[in-house]
């Protein structure tokens, strides 16, 4: 298929079957290979919890940094990272115990002004889908009201079946659209089902599994970023 941009902005929110399973990894690639093919991408990353201290003192927030920094270096990181937060929690929590107030609307309002520059809005979750970003207010719903679709990155691990049967099933029941699921190896993971996990997640996924990303790849693998641009251009 042709490297060819979308007729209109595609919204994509990168959500993970846990935390720590490449995300920010994986929308990085991403993001690379559609500004490589001639794209527009904004990548967001609303709310990131965990950061260490930056210049300053400041919150850091490294993960939209390194994405801001693989498509779009000259953005702002205040334009991607709207709220980042020190505690290593939950963004609910973490801008609880901070005494920080999220506001979804400004979130929502990022998005859609990313997506009036842009031919993708690249947003990355934190954690999993139904992982609150104020109290009450999960990120499956803001990919309802911002009509997000979602790509799930799945690690490579003992347990992803579980968790990605249980990710598509919520994301049905909330009326939501699967993109597609990536496997994102993880590294130094002994376990056999690193090697069998592969044909049940396709399985699982049926038509929407998008392929696997070996560990330590420079460059997302060309037969995952074509079945991407088969979905993407179908949205």
């Amino acid at each position: 298929m042709a490297d060819a941009p979308p007729s209109r902005c595609l919204r994509l929110l990168v959500t993970g079957t846990d935390t720590g399973v490449g995300k920010t990894y994986v929308g990085c690639l991403l993001a690379r290979r559609l500004a490589a093919a001639g794209m527009t991408v904004f990548p967001l990353k609303p709310v990131e919890s965990g950061c260490r201290p930056g210049p300053g003192g400041s919150p850091f927030p490294a993960d939209a940094a390194a994405l801001r920094d693989a498509v779009a270096p000259s953005l702002p990181l205040t334009a991607v990272c709207l709220y980042p937060l020190s505690a290593p929690l939950s963004p609910h929590l973490a801008a609880r115990r901070e005494g920080a107030s999220i506001d979804i609307g400004r979130i929502r309002g990022a998005i859609e002004e990313a997506a009036r520059r842009s031919d993708v809005v690249l947003v990355e979750g934190a954690g999993g889908i139904s992982v609150e970003i104020v109290e009450g207010y999960s990120f499956a719903d803001l990919a309802r009201e911002s009509s997000l679709a979602v790509l799930v990155v799945a690690g490579n691990r003992l347990g992803v079946l579980n968790h990605v049967r249980l990710t598509i099933r919520y994301l049905e029941s909330e009326g939501l659209s699967l993109f597609g699921v990536v496997l994102s190896d993880l590294p130094a993971d002994p376990s056999p089902a690193r090697e069998t996990n592969e044909d049940e997640v396709r399985r699982l996924a049926g038509e929407r599994y998008l392929g696997r990303i070996p560990q330590g790849a420079a460059v997302l693998p060309g037969e995952v970023f074509s079945r991407f641009l088969e979905f993407g251009l179908t949205q």
